[in-house]
């Protein structure tokens, strides 16, 4: 069965939760108006972004390699091609499509690695993402208007149980790259929404044609002082000027909530 076809994100704002790894890059971001995507290797999950390939058929694996072949070597003469075809069938049949699928897989995921991902999510109060994503508390959330061009493209992630995201070589949720946008239920909680980049774009950056559609930043209520300051000076810098606001814990209604100093 085909992977859910991933639809455009109807939330109002969407929030990215960072560690203060580097200022350095921080202020880049903030006053040079650009994102970084990372790769399918920097993600945080190993099999992020991966599709999961169920055993394939003899057919389907001639099919899938002599494609590459092709690929690779497209003036190649339609006789050098049927040997080709010949020798791997011949592989599969002698040494059977289990014994081959492992390899198969490792090719396809040397394909897929440049594309890039940049994660987002529903919510700025989502006190799991603070802990893992923002370093307990220490770092940062940004918040995003869903509006304007390069918003068009986030997606909402589907969370599947593990066999239902098993697809073959030949389903289309492999050609139109609706894998990217599925995950298991185990991170269901995340209410993730996805830009991403093809491996054939080349950029590992985008830039905001508007710098309005950066709303605020959220500092954690365990970042340091200093990094507050420093923050703050910047979004001072910013044009238009950035809102800078503090999360809190409120102890009453056992909720994070926002304050602005």
């Amino acid at each position: 069965m085909p992977l859910p076809v991933p639809c455009k994100s109807t939330a109002s704002h969407f929030y990215k939760y960072s560690r203060i790894s580097n200022l350095q890059w921080l202020k880049d971001m903030l006053l040079k108006h650009e994102l970084y995507l990372p790769n399918l290797m920097e993600l945080n999950d190993d099999d992020d972004g991966l599709p999961r390939l169920a055993m394939q058929t003899e057919d389907e694996m001639v099919s899938f390699v002599m494609s590459k072949v092709v690929r690779a070597h497209p003036n190649m003469l339609p006789k050098e091609l049927a040997q080709h075809e010949s020798i791997f069938r011949f592989n599969v049949r002698k040494y059977g499509p289990g014994a081959l699928h492992p390899n198969l897989v490792k090719s396809l995921d040397s394909q897929l690695v440049d594309f890039r991902v940049y994660s987002m999510t529903k919510r700025y109060d989502k006190t799991n993402l603070w802990a893992y994503y923002a370093d307990g508390h220490r770092g940062y959330c940004l918040e995003f208007e869903n509006v304007g061009g390069l918003f068009e493209h986030a997606k909402d992630v589907s969370y599947l149980d593990p066999e239902e995201m098993e697809i073959s070589f030949t389903d289309p949720s492999l050609v139109n790259g609706d894998f990217l946008f599925c995950k298991t239920n185990d991170w269901s909680n995340e209410e993730e929404v996805r830009l991403v980049l093809s491996r054939n774009d080349g950029r590992r950056k985008v830039k905001l044609d508007d710098p309005r559609w950066l709303t605020r930043i959220i500092l954690g209520k365990r970042m340091a002082e200093e990094q507050k300051e420093q923050i703050r000076e910047w979004a001072k810098q910013r044009e238009p000027e950035l809102t800078v606001v503090d999360a809190y814990r409120d102890a009453t209604f056992r909720k994070l909530k926002l304050r602005e100093l």
